[in-house]
């Protein structure tokens, strides 16, 4: 029976999962400027507004108090955040002149924002090998500079080529990899049977946020397996 003087483990262990997720997404950050998690967090929802569900129309754009709401943080706290990403100059905030509040602030993605996520997306959802040392330094580097023939390579005792591993996707790599294992690595329907716990572990964690009282909408899209 547990001690009831005691923090309960679970809340130990999710704060600890907590702390490494996000030490994993500032590594996979590490080659965009400025990116965080938590800001990869408000410049995806904003990235993917939708302003017209019927036509399908989007928008960059949305009011701050909205994102307060999405988020399930403290409006200090989004303030706070806003206020460091227009200082980058990847976010602008204007008041809402043409709407029923006047007073409300409306964010919007600025052309660097909008590069800036895109160069995010890239490592966050996409898996590829890192730019050489000579690649340029300014802007997008072209595609090619991701040849395996242009990387950094180092040699082995043996004289080998030992090119570098892709990067990007690190955080999740770890889950699938986790529910792979858990799935006990079939080779047959493989996928069908990882995605399975995957989903699974996804429910699991929502309905354990919502008994704890989050507030926060989903703002990444959850898949369903075909189980």
């Amino acid at each position: 029976m547990l001690d009831a003087r005691r923090m309960h483990p679970m809340s130990f262990l999710q704060k600890r999962s907590h702390l490494c997720a996000v030490a994993r997404g500032r590594e996979m950050f590490e080659g965009v400027a400025d990116m965080t998690p938590a800001r990869f967090d408000i410049l995806y929802l904003l990235h993917e507004q939708v302003s017209d569900v019927a036509s399908g129309a989007r928008s960059n754009c949305i009011a701050q108090a909205r994102l307060r709401r999405l988020l399930g943080l403290s409006r200090q706290t989004v303030w706070k955040m806003v206020e460091r990403l227009v200082e980058l100059g990847l976010l602008s905030k204007k008041k809402d002149t043409f709407g029923p509040d006047r007073r409300r602030n409306i964010l919007s993605l600025t052309a660097e924002g909008i590069r800036r996520i895109r160069q995010a997306f890239g490592v966050a959802f996409s898996e590829r090998m890192p730019l050489p040392r000579d690649a340029p330094a300014e802007g997008d580097a072209p595609r090619y500079w991701r040849r395996p023939e242009l990387a950094d390579v180092r040699r082995g005792r043996a004289g080998e080529v030992i090119l570098p591993k892709k990067v990007g996707r690190e955080v999740a790599k770890i889950y699938t990899s986790f529910a792979w294992n858990r799935a006990g690595k079939t080779r047959r329907q493989k996928r069908r049977h990882y995605l399975a716990v995957l989903d699974r572990m996804i429910v699991s964690t929502r309905d354990l946020a919502d008994a704890l009282g989050d507030s926060a909408a989903m703002i990444y899209p959850v898949w369903e397996s075909d189980h």
